[in-house]
């Protein structure tokens, strides 16, 4: 009852229906009723839940970080996923994954070319010319025994430790040395893998590099804006049964899946019958309409140098010949917008291809061009070669400072993140931005990387409820699922994980509890002048958790109080609410008792232990007026 002369008090429950998705574009403010913080959360019909967790689908690590996955099934029913890392190419066949890592370069060592020290584990090889850099992979085979280290340990896979010189390279055994000797007899044969590639972009500085007067003249440049060695990128594709893979400004090979997982993937120049096969591309596209395989950004017939707008293609459903003829469909276009391609990706109607300033179409015509392109747009950008997909009809990428979307026109779409997303992103490392699909959810989930050098976070949109929403998660690479029932990811330690399997995260061993938050902006309690204060006396909670695989779930809501925009925040109040039985119709906690006081309160949803699953409902709070000051 208010005092005698004072106002009367006024006693209500708030409902805590918000927005779905997650707007960050204006103040905490002004989004009212709506969601301002999400992290391992999404939204289902409008209510945020926890997303799945992952189990582990590999037991042996990979070699290298995996940038690249192509998930196919052959005639014979066998299914495979290919593996592009900064290491090797691997052929993952559902048990072990399996090295397929071309070959670049074989033959005969000369006479006793290994050295081994007494009482040391590093070996020197002495081969002429052998053009391998640290951290090449080589197999040696035929040598004997050399100063106690035995033959055995001698002729394996070695990774190479140092390169003293351009005629000799150092690698570890597994035993020491019993003595000092040079040895290994005549027969000794290498086989070189293609050489590795980085994980992080190098990023180069000094004269020339920024923009035309950013600094003194005469004087090197302190912005990091160069690329000057490039970490490895793989584009994994099929053609037929075969898998076809291209690094990054490197070579195609192909995998012949009919010779099955003992034989290793070669460069198409090695192909039998082959003329003019491309030596370097930035990627590669099979058009689906015509089984052609389009080498982007290639070499010129006649020429070892790349041009970076050229665009080439074989015969139809062949790989080996690229020289264009009258009795053939061979043949080439080169770009005329923009400096370089950066990337491209074959849709249902054609292959959208990216310049560093336009947008392109390259669609089949028949004789006697066989392709033709048609420039879509300019002055839109894509942040890397792996930023764009295709959902329905319709093509979606992240640019460098915005989202665009290609239904038959060229759009930016609206993002109510744009501004955090931007604005945190590493732009040195921009280019292993990449984009995956999870259609059983309608998210496109963009992974970048924010404030370290490998990715750490991710931006989702929802392209049937048209919302957004954001957190952390280190993944390299991600493909929807096929055969395999469930999206799969790569993490950094070399695996694969299945994603929206169980709820917790499958990267440790055993598996640990996954930290799922979701958080609104400011709540005014009793809208109007500003300074009237609310009391909040009682939590009416609305959670299930379905999905959960332990008896007790639990989940923490808190509501923290603050009095204006601009202050702090008050004392929060934590609660706990956990499901006591599960029948037909959950049963959970009923009510909370509680004590906030504020002008304005924010709510947030937050789990924290294994194996819960949950989803927020419309939860509801008593409040009353409890004074203005």
């Amino acid at each position: 009852m208010a005092e005698q002369g004072g106002p009367a008090l006024v006693t209500r429950f708030i409902k805590l229906k918000f927005r779905p998705g997650v707007d960050k574009e204006g103040t905490n403010y002004e989004n009212e009723f709506g969601w301002f913080n999400t992290d391992k959360v999404r939204f289902r019909n409008g209510k945020p839940e926890k997303i799945g967790g992952w189990t582990r689908r590999t037991t042996t690590a990979m070699l290298g970080t995996i940038r690249a996955m192509l998930p196919w099934s052959v005639l014979s029913g066998d299914q495979y996923i290919g593996v592009g890392t900064s290491k090797k190419l691997y052929i993952d066949n559902g048990s072990e994954p399996v090295d397929v890592t071309p070959i670049r370069s074989s033959g005969t060592l000369g006479t006793n070319p290994i050295v081994v020290t007494n009482l040391s584990t590093t070996i020197t090889v002495n081969h002429t010319a052998h053009g391998a850099v640290v951290g090449d992979f080589v197999t040696l085979a035929g040598s004997a025994a050399v100063g106690g280290v035995l033959a055995a340990t001698l002729n394996v896979e070695h990774e190479i430790l140092t390169v003293p010189t351009a005629d000799s390279w150092t690698a570890t055994v597994a035993t020491a040395g019993t003595s000092t000797a040079t040895g290994g007899g005549a027969s000794v044969t290498f086989a070189y893998q293609i050489s590795v590639g980085l994980d992080t972009a190098v990023i180069g500085t000094g004269w020339g590099i920024g923009t035309w007067g950013g600094e003194a003249w005469g004087e090197a440049s302190t912005g990091s804006t160069l690329v000057t060695e490039q970490f490895r990128l793989w584009t994994l594709e099929n053609f037929g049964e075969d898998m076809i893979g291209n690094v990054y400004n490197g070579g195609i090979y192909q995998w012949d899946a009919s010779s099955g997982t003992s034989v290793r993937a070669v460069n198409i120049t090695s192909l039998a019958g082959q003329t003019d096969a491309p030596t370097v591309c930035r990627t590669v596209v099979v058009a689906a309409e015509s089984r052609h395989l389009l080498a982007i950004g290639c070499n010129p017939r006649g020429s070892v140098s790349q041009d970076t707008l050229l665009i080439r293609w074989a015969d139809a459903e062949t790989l080996t010949d690229w020289t264009p003829d009258t009795d053939n469909t061979a043949g080439g276009i080169r770009l005329s917008t923009g400096s370089e391609i950066i990337a491209a990706l074959p849709t249902k109607r054609d292959t959208l291809i990216w310049t560093d300033a336009s947008l392109n179409s390259l669609t089949y015509v028949g004789p006697p061009f066989f392709f033709g392109t048609r420039l879509l747009s300019t002055n839109v950008s894509i942040i890397g070669p792996r930023a764009a997909i295709e959902a329905g009809d319709i093509v979606y990428w992240m640019g460098k400072d915005n989202f665009y979307v290609y239904d038959g026109s060229v759009q930016v779409l609206p993002c109510t993140l744009r501004e955090h997303v931007f604005k945190n992103i590493n732009r040195d490392q921009a280019r292993k931005t990449h984009v995956g699909i999870n259609r059983g959810h309608s998210e496109i989930i963009w992974f970048y990387v924010a404030t370290t050098d490998e990715i750490t976070n991710y931006v989702i949109y929802n392209y049937s409820q048209k919302i957004w929403y954001h957190g952390t998660m280190v993944r390299t690479a991600w493909h929807d699922r096929t055969f395999t029932s469930n999206p799969i990811a790569a993490y950094t330690d070399g695996h694969i994980y299945y994603h929206e399997d169980g709820c917790d995260d499958g990267t440790t061993d055993p598996a640990s509890a996954i930290t799922a938050t979701v958080e609104s902006s400011d709540l005014e309690l009793f809208p109007g002048d500003g300074h009237q204060y609310g009391l909040l006396s009682r939590l009416i909670p609305d959670v299930t958790f379905t999905g959960s695989s332990v008896s007790n779930p639990a989940v923490n809501i808190t509501i923290t109080p603050r009095n204006y925009p601009g202050s702090g925040f008050e004392t929060e109040n934590l609660t706990t609410v956990t499901r006591d039985t599960l029948v037909s119709v959950e049963t959970f906690t009923k009510q909370k008792s509680i004590r906030i006081r504020g002008r304005a309160v924010r709510y947030k949803i937050q789990s924290t232990a294994l194996g819960v699953a949950w989803r927020d409902g419309s939860s509801r709070v008593e409040a009353r007026t409890d004074g203005r000051q």
